[in-house]
């Protein structure tokens, strides 16, 4: 009986509350890396907004997750591994973001809710199987012409980014996703009416 009721706990822990009430799925994988910014001081918040939530993994739409893990062969071909900087966002964070920058090239406007507040866009990267990032035309969440696609750096280091940039451009089309044009690291599901926002309160989790 001891044994048995040991097995049910340790059973109910390995849940991810997260994934269980809102059907959002963890992405875990040997080609993935989680390096989420906003779990963290290093971003353009200086502060860490998804402590609160307990975010503490890249979470995506269902049907996000199976795009992307379509994507681990070509990963492991390249020995390559795609990294996570955003995922599934709280739309308090959204509007904390807002806020701090009304513009809609860079941050969306959580009047409508973001892509992300849907779990249908990640922000991403690319590093090497030893967890190094490969270098990008500028960092993440750079609000600058650095981090749009149409920008053309003058020098091969720029050029090098540059390809590391296109090779993940091109990675995340083959699996439909778009890009956004101010945001080398953005990519969403192109129907996103199609889902709904899912919200996230310190207490618990809803959707609606």
């Amino acid at each position: 009986m001891a044994l048995t009721l040991l097995s049910c706990v340790e059973q109910n822990n390995s849940i991810d509350p997260i994934e269980q009430v809102t059907g959002l799925k963890k992405c875990q994988h040997q080609h993935f890396m989680t390096d989420l910014r906003y779990n963290s001081t290093n971003n353009f918040l200086n502060k860490n907004v998804y402590d609160a939530y307990d975010i503490k993994h890249c979470y995506v739409h269902p049907d996000l997750h199976e795009k992307l893990m379509s994507l681990t062969p070509i990963l492991a071909e390249k020995k390559l591994k795609l990294v996570f900087y955003d995922c599934y966002r709280p739309i308090e964070v959204q509007r904390l973001m807002w806020d701090i920058l009304p513009d809609s090239r860079y941050v969306a406007n959580p009047k409508n809710g973001s892509l992300h507040n849907r779990g249908i866009a990640i922000d991403v990267g690319l590093a090497t199987m030893t967890g190094d990032s490969l270098p990008m035309p500028s960092d993440f969440d750079h609000f600058g012409q650095e981090s749009w696609h149409r920008y053309e750096p003058k020098d091969e280091r720029g050029r090098e980014a540059k390809r590391n940039k296109d090779l993940l451009k091109d990675l995340c089309e083959s699996i439909g996703l778009k890009p956004l044009r101010t945001e080398w690291w953005h990519y969403h599901f192109p129907n996103p009416k199609s889902y709904p926002i899912i919200i996230l309160d310190k207490k618990g989790v809803t959707k609606s």
